[in-house]
């Protein structure tokens, strides 16, 4: 079940309804908890008992460490087995096929028979979001930041609360935990504030990154039948739809919890707008970014060893990234990117000559320079190929021999989107219309917000496409 199915309101409607009539707190966690499964099963019922076993794993792991949590050293026999079956869980699930093939292929360039049967196995839906918080759930009571939770629905609620199951934001049960046990008491203002967020998300998913899809998918269906402007128009395009895609689910996710009275942490802050590659890994998919950094990057050295070995951190961190994003080579190249320029701008940024070009060359300067890098990085992101990716890249440094195809002159248009998104962001244009006496009135504030998604509903594609992020 996703939130733009003609299903899923009804599905939330229910639960909402159900839930604020229980006037017992663990209750209504309990029924949460139940409707989380039926929300997950919904997809694939099969599934439910892999992440069942998720659960089970983190929370029997859990139960152990309390037992030995006079020393972290006996807690580590613990710690390290139960991270080693979620990451393999992980492995079997999205990366058997991908490391299957890369030895067949590899074993063949050498010469050797390389046949072998393959297993045809469907990649469960949210398991890289499940996963990663069930390890940060160990580590947390590893590193006493969080009590070690005895009750099974707990940890299970947690780990399976829908709103963000499947697609994030990713959230720390250092911060989750203590939501649990906290009243909750319905109100307008909750209703206001999960519908503010609820229907923004909307307006990103249904009227702007679901209608810029027709731009950017036939051309990158078939690369070299369109000229070189629409591919790289295509290529823009797209960075703006995933953009939007993404944001949309999150704000989704943060508007249906908050509904039910539970804080998700934001997860994009205008990073199109970023003046270094740095300061755009603080903004964009932020949970998985501090995520990276909390539980990988840090515990690698961070940049505590030297400047050799923070390069060489920052690049095991970002090719696992992208390695967390899909299991396929240019998940790893866009990782690669994206470490490289993070190595580069720490170098630059660790010199004096550095310090003193940077800020005299401007903030303009490194927003042009963030924006063309990591829309030019988002090629082998969405690319069909090798080939396609070289041939897009080619387009931009004047190289690329193109098609006739063309896309229309509005495609082109797009990346105006986030110039006016992140105008919005910057100066609260919104929260300053809302403060408006004109909008205090509660029925002309909802009266607009009802016109808002009556319009959203009208630019709604009759096929919707799925959520960009529902494949890792």
């Amino acid at each position: 079940m996703i939130f733009t199915e003609a299903i899923f309101p009804l599905f939330l409607m229910i639960v909402l309804g159900v839930y604020w009539g229980i006037m017992r707190g663990s209750w209504r966690n309990d029924w949460l908890l139940l409707a989380s499964i039926v929300f997950y099963g919904w997809w694939d019922v099969r599934f439910l008992a892999l992440i069942g076993a998720v659960v089970f794993v983190a929370w029997f792991a859990g139960l152990m460490m309390k037992k030995r949590e006079e020393s972290q050293r006996a807690q580590l026999w613990v710690l390290w087995p139960a991270i080693a079956f979620q990451l393999v869980m992980l492995a079997t699930f999205k990366y058997f096929g991908f490391f299957s093939e890369s030895a067949r292929v590899a074993l063949s360039t050498i010469g050797m028979d390389a046949s072998w049967p393959t297993l045809n196995i469907i990649l469960p839906v949210g398991i890289s979001f499940y996963i990663f918080q069930a390890i940060s759930y160990l580590v947390d009571i590893y590193r006493r930041q969080l009590p070690v939770e005895t009750q099974f629905a707990r940890v299970a609620f947690y780990i399976a609360f829908f709103p963000q199951l499947v697609a994030g934001p990713i959230v720390r049960a250092a911060s989750f935990f203590p939501q649990i046990d906290r009243k909750k008491t319905f109100s307008g203002g909750l209703v206001a504030a999960g519908a503010r967020a609820f229907i923004l998300g909307f307006v990103y998913k249904a009227g702007l990154a679901d209608n810029i899809a027709p731009f950017v998918d036939p051309v990158f269906a078939d690369i070299s039948a369109y000229n070189t402007p629409s591919v790289i128009g295509a290529t823009f395009a797209f960075g703006t739809q995933i953009y939007f895609d993404f944001a949309g689910y999150s704000l989704m996710a943060i508007g249906v919890a908050r509904w039910f009275g539970f804080y998700i942490p934001k997860n994009f802050d205008d990073p199109y707008s970023s003046t270094s590659i740095a300061v755009f890994w603080r903004r964009w998919h932020m949970s998985l970014s501090f995520w990276l950094r909390d539980y990988l990057y840090i515990p690698l050295g961070g940049n505590r060893l030297g400047p050799v070995k923070t390069y060489r951190n920052l690049m095991i961190t970002m090719v696992l990234g992208g390695l967390w994003h899909g299991a396929a080579w240019s998940f790893v190249l866009w990782g690669a990117l994206h470490g490289a320029a993070l190595s580069v701008h720490r170098f630059i940024m660790g010199h004096v000559a550095g310090k003193e070009l940077i800020p005299a060359l401007g903030g303009m300067f490194g927003l042009v320079l963030t924006v063309f890098m990591v829309f030019a990085a988002w090629v082998p992101f969405r690319a069909e190929s090798m080939a396609d990716t070289l041939s897009v890249w080619a387009g931009f440094v004047g190289l690329r021999a193109g098609g006739e195809a063309s896309l229309p002159w509005v495609a082109f248009w797009v990346p105006l989107l986030i110039i006016i998104d992140s105008v919005f962001s910057q100066t609260d244009v919104l929260k300053r219309i809302s403060r408006t006496p004109i909008f205090r009135s509660p029925s002309l504030y909802w009266a607009g917000m009802g016109c808002l998604a009556a319009l959203m509903l009208a630019l709604y594609p009759l096929k919707s496409a799925p959520f960009v992020y529902f494949q890792f």
